[in-house]
């Protein structure tokens, strides 16, 4: 497919928008759901209700996103035909990361609720190639408590742990 030189200049917006401080401006103005309204000239994959695109807005050459078709806010919605196919697109696009980029490693991102999402809550998984650790640069914080702290404070909780369990089981049949 040829592009247009309009279309060309667009495509360069979006492809610079995180590294020129457009991308702030567009996402918050769209004012609808950009995954359940996904343009279909980035959708290379799809099945059982599951799509494997090219996020217009990518962070690194080879990002790809796996997003259900229909509006789901977090994986507990996901039906088990949805979450199966989830699973092996992950697989798939580590396989597609290394054959078309040549990048081995790969790291899933999961955004799930309105604080991880910056655009709009509907679940969605970033498929990110990964051979460089200057791609994971984290704004690390002073932590409070010791991975021992962590852990004990989880188990205090176990009570609480098990309701969730229960509760899950019950609303989504598991």
């Amino acid at each position: 497919m040829k592009l247009t030189p309009e279309q060309q200049k667009k495509q360069e917006y979006y492809r610079d928008a995180r590294i020129t401080g457009e991308y702030g401006k567009i996402w918050q103005s769209v004012g609808k759901c950009v995954f359940c309204d996904l343009d279909d000239k980035y959708v290379f994959f799809e099945e059982n209700g599951v799509v494997m695109t090219v996020p217009v807005f990518a962070y690194v050459d080879g990002h790809i996103m796996v997003i259900p078709k229909r509006h789901v806010r977090s994986v507990k919605e996901l039906k088990p035909g949805e979450w199966e196919t989830m699973r092996k697109f992950f697989y798939l696009a580590k396989k597609m990361i290394r054959e078309v980029h040549g990048v081995k490693g790969m790291q899933i991102v999961q955004k799930d609720g309105s604080e991880a999402q910056s655009t709009v809550e509907h679940i969605h998984f970033h498929c990110i190639p990964f051979d460089n650790p200057e791609l994971s640069t984290w704004n690390y914080q002073q932590l409070e408590d010791t991975p021992f702290d962590n852990a004990e404070k989880y188990r205090a909780s176990r009570d609480k742990l098990e309701k969730l369990s229960k509760r899950f089981g019950k609303k989504y049949g598991q």
